[in-house]
């Protein structure tokens, strides 16, 4: 199991209470995109969320077209538990949930009609192996819709600020394990070279803004539960008490426009040959 995929295991609830609900918007572009590919409700019609995560595109897809079947996959069973666990809830029995990795995808070949990912090929190791298996599986007509960061950053003062806190803290940082992984694309002219290297054709990509506006006690949640949580939990008790009165005290320096986030994604489509 890679460091990434025992993260997301150990910290699954966490992900979607503190960072779901932060990409979920942004994520269901894809289904918009996606939607001109799929006819009426879906009928005869294969679609797989690659990297499913706790489920936000799958729940969504099968709700759109009820009569497509729906595979959710990811490499990790916890994230996968929470997608299922909503499923039952909303009662829906037509989505099947399969533990895999995106570059070793147990479905045969040319067997999809659609395939949709969100924030996940920036995880894997290699994204052009993981872009040769999406389109291995990917029936001849079949398409593939994306959505990935963007690898630039402005500065976001809420982050500064956490960042003095620890540093106000003076303790020393817990190292973490080394997490092999594909990274941010440079370019939306990267998403599409990329994919046309792996056999797509009619591809195309776009820049998209995410935004979120955070509550000072909602951000200092999501540092202190999920973020940090490894340096959390590396402090003794009297030091994750300090931490997070330093923090406290920062944040509350900030301005109420200094919570607004944003960030630039890229959302990338392309096709099997026919």
């Amino acid at each position: 199991m890679s460091a990434i995929v025992a993260r997301y295991d150990r910290h699954a609830s966490l992900y979607e209470r503190h960072w779901a609900p932060v990409i979920g918007p942004t994520a269901l572009g894809i289904l918009d995109i996606a939607g001109a590919w799929i006819p009426g409700a879906g009928e005869g019609v294969t679609i797989v969320d690659v990297g499913a995560g706790t489920g936000t595109l799958s729940r969504e897809a099968v709700r759109r077209w009820p009569e497509a079947q729906v595979i959710a996959l990811d490499p990790s069973g916890e994230m996968l538990a929470l997608a299922a666990a909503h499923l039952r809830r909303e009662g829906v029995e037509s989505v099947r949930v399969v533990v895999a990795a995106a570059d070793a995808l147990p479905l045969p070949t040319g067997s999809v009609d659609v395939i949709t990912s969100s924030f996940a090929l920036q995880l894997v190791p290699d994204r052009p192996a993981a872009l040769r298996e999406l389109r291995r599986v990917l029936r001849p007509g079949g398409h593939l819709a994306y959505v990935t960061w963007l690898d630039r950053g402005d500065p976001f003062p809420p982050h500064e600020a956490f960042d003095e806190a620890v540093l106000d803290l003076d303790v020393d940082e817990p190292e973490e394990p080394d997490e092999v992984r594909a990274g941010d694309l440079a370019s939306p002219g990267a998403a599409t070279a990329q994919l046309r290297r792996a056999g797509f054709v009619r591809v195309g990509s776009r820049v998209a803004t995410l935004r979120h506006a955070w509550t000072p006690e909602a951000y200092l949640a999501f540092k202190l539960e999920y973020d940090e949580s490894a340096l959390v939990a590396s402090l003794a008790r009297g030091d994750r008490a300090r931490l997070e009165r330093f923090a406290r005290r920062r944040l509350a320096e900030l301005s109420p426009d200094d919570f607004v986030w944003t960030a630039e994604v890229v959302l990338a489509w392309g096709a099997v040959p026919d």
